[in-house]
């Protein structure tokens, strides 16, 4: 997995299944990366999410809304041996009444699964913890204004109990006019935080912590 800036990852499956989650653009910084995918998740319909431009291939894109953005769509797909649903949340905390729908995706690989929980804007219900299901690596928003903030984000961490957390969607060097938090407030005063360089980083169930641990990891601009 590569950590490609905002809410954007690169996975590669044991099969070799290439998946981006949520692309973004030259819009939101000028160092959008191009990579090369099979499949595309889009949790939601905004520029900053959508963008497929970067994308090489021919991949799927598995949509969690419609292309309107106004309903959720119901995503059950397979693709060799990555499998992902959705379950539906809003981008705010008023039912999507400011900034819309928002998709959460489920990601079954192999032995893991890893949930990409887009823009979140709320908490999230019991209802929708039990959807989720087991989290072993968790990608959470955490730079608050247009989604949950840190302590919010806390709030869900405790509610999945992820065995890795992967904070995404904070402020970094380059991003044009978000004004969004950046990682530290998310991590300070916390134990079991864990910072990575540039690159890539191995999941496989046998290196997963026992107890939950926050990875902070580098952007990459790779072009895969």
């Amino acid at each position: 997995m590569r950590w490609l800036g905002h809410s954007s990852f690169y996975l590669e499956s044991p099969a070799g299944v290439r998946l981006v989650t949520d692309p973004y653009g030259p819009q939101v910084s000028p160092a959008a990366p191009v990579v090369t995918a099979d499949v595309v998740t889009v949790s939601h319909e905004h520029f900053d999410h959508n963008y497929l431009d970067n994308i090489k291939g021919d991949p799927q894109v598995w949509r969690g809304l419609t292309p309107d953005g106004a309903g959720w769509e119901q995503v059950d797909h397979t693709y060799k041996d990555v499998h992902a649903y959705t379950v539906p949340t809003y981008h705010d905390e008023v039912l999507g009444s400011k900034r819309g729908k928002n998709a959460v995706f489920i990601l079954e690989i192999g032995a893991l699964r890893l949930v990409h929980l887009g823009d979140l804007g709320h908490l999230l219900s019991d209802g929708q913890v039990q959807s989720i299901g087991r989290v072993d690596v968790l990608m959470i928003p955490v730079g608050g204004y247009f989604t949950i903030d840190a302590n919010q984000a806390w709030q869900v961490v405790a509610a999945l109990k992820p065995r890795v957390v992967l904070p995404m969607h904070y402020l970094v060097p380059g991003m044009q006019g978000f004004p969004i938090a950046g990682v530290d407030e998310f991590t300070a005063g916390r134990a079991n935080v864990r910072r990575y360089g540039e690159g890539q980083i191995d999941l496989r169930p046998e290196n997963l912590p026992a107890e939950t641990e926050v990875w902070v990891l580098a952007a990459s601009q790779p072009r895969i």
